[in-house]
């Protein structure tokens, strides 16, 4: 059998486990993952399931600082032999150095995975972080970055040859699928099994309720739509701010906020994605942007309260305002109501055309393509060292 690739990671979420199913496939079964578990403990109900079809090894991961530089045994790793070690590309893995000068010392491929630069911080030559990530970047056989824009980004700094591209998105053949027989169920009937209002506007939230994610600015979106028809809200998922929102959902007796909680099946979370009429984030967005267009759901969220800065994950060059989304004034809930009472207003036009961009751009065989690409190349980078 020929030689393993090997991925190497903090941790699989959920979500990532049906690429990785893929890429193992397409890999004729060699791939391995060598990943930690979740510290965190909002994060820990989304990484669970049944056994993968590809091999997994558990790495103890060691963090210090308050999560801020991590230590993984690299050992194990290297064990396997492995052609090709694809790891994920994090300035907090303070251990990553090491595993890559000793995969190049053993003549072994290495590419890097990831962001590439930080949501929170302009990018430039002169920060320490991203000098000290293009010189990762630089030093491996390979980048795979999770869009076009973080590839334009970093070409610059790393031979075009060595640059990939493996869009970042979800399991969208399952969601497509849940998506046509929701279509055939129908919002009303899907609404009323749901338990909740058949008439007037939804608008749902999902993702970890944090407070960088804004979810109390919902309560108050909820407030301001509720005084000219009636709507609905919706929060799917969990976290430390999860408490304090129903809470004051109790305290002032607001009506039609539903807490379905943390949904990490597709087949549970698609029918109240479904029954929304647009998904709002008036904090930072990420994957949440491909499920909600896999399923027609058009997207509204803030712009970043700084214009240096991305704010949202590298997912947010997914949304086009005006086409399948709106894009918002950051701290501004006028603009916010705005942007979504213009989505009410043509919630078919945005609908369809945020399904039709999921089709035509965030299928799940692209992304692994685009990994598969990164993968050959370095293995072909071993066979010419």
């Amino acid at each position: 059998m020929s030689r393993p690739i090997a991925y190497v990671t903090r941790s699989v979420p959920e979500y990532r486990r049906p690429i990785l199913e893929r890429l193992n496939e397409q890999l004729d079964g060699r791939l391995i993952v060598f990943a930690g578990t979740f510290r965190d403990t909002s994060l820990k109900d989304i990484s669970h399931g049944p056994a993968p079809s590809y091999r997994c090894v558990n790495l103890k991961n060691r963090w210090f600082g308050d999560q801020k530089a991590l230590i993984q045994n690299s050992r194990p790793i290297l064990a396997c032999d492995p052609i090709v070690i694809m790891a994920e590309e994090s300035p907090r893995t303070i251990s990553l150095p090491w595993l890559l000068a000793t995969a190049r010392f053993k003549r072994i491929g290495t590419l890097l995975w990831g962001h590439f630069s930080s949501n929170w911080r302009e990018f430039s030559e002169r920060n320490l972080f991203d000098r000290y990530r293009m010189a990762l970047a630089k030093y491996v056989d390979g980048c795979v970055c999770y869009t076009d824009e973080i590839a334009d980004m970093i070409r610059p700094h790393v031979p075009e040859e060595q640059c990939f591209v493996a869009r970042n998105t979800l399991d969208t053949d399952e969601l497509f699928r849940l998506y046509k027989i929701l279509e055939a169920e129908g919002k009303e009937r899907v609404r009323a099994r749901l338990g909740i209002p058949v008439k007037g506007k939804t608008v749902v939230f999902i993702g970890r309720l944090v407070a960088d994610k804004r979810p109390d600015v919902l309560l108050d979106l909820h407030k301001v739509l509720s005084t000219a028809e009636n709507t609905t809200l919706i929060f799917i998922g969990g976290g430390p701010e999860k408490n304090r929102l129903m809470t004051q959902v109790q305290d002032e007796g607001l009506q039609n906020v539903f807490f379905p909680g943390t949904l990490t099946k597709l087949e549970e979370s698609a029918p109240w994605m479904y029954a929304a009429d647009v998904m709002v984030c008036p904090g930072y967005v990420g994957l949440n942007v491909n499920h909600a267009f896999c399923l027609g759901l058009p997207v509204v969220t803030c712009a970043s309260p700084d214009p240096k800065i991305r704010y949202h994950s590298p997912e947010i060059t997914y949304l086009e305002p005006n086409v399948n989304g709106m894009v918002a004034s950051y701290d501004d809930l006028n603009s916010l109501v705005t942007a979504t009472l213009d989505v009410f207003e043509n919630q078919e036009i945005f609908s369809s055309q945020a399904y039709a961009y999921a089709q035509s751009h965030l299928q799940v065989q692209r992304m692994v393509d685009g990994l598969v690409q990164a993968i050959k190349y370095a293995e072909s980078c071993v066979s010419n060292k």
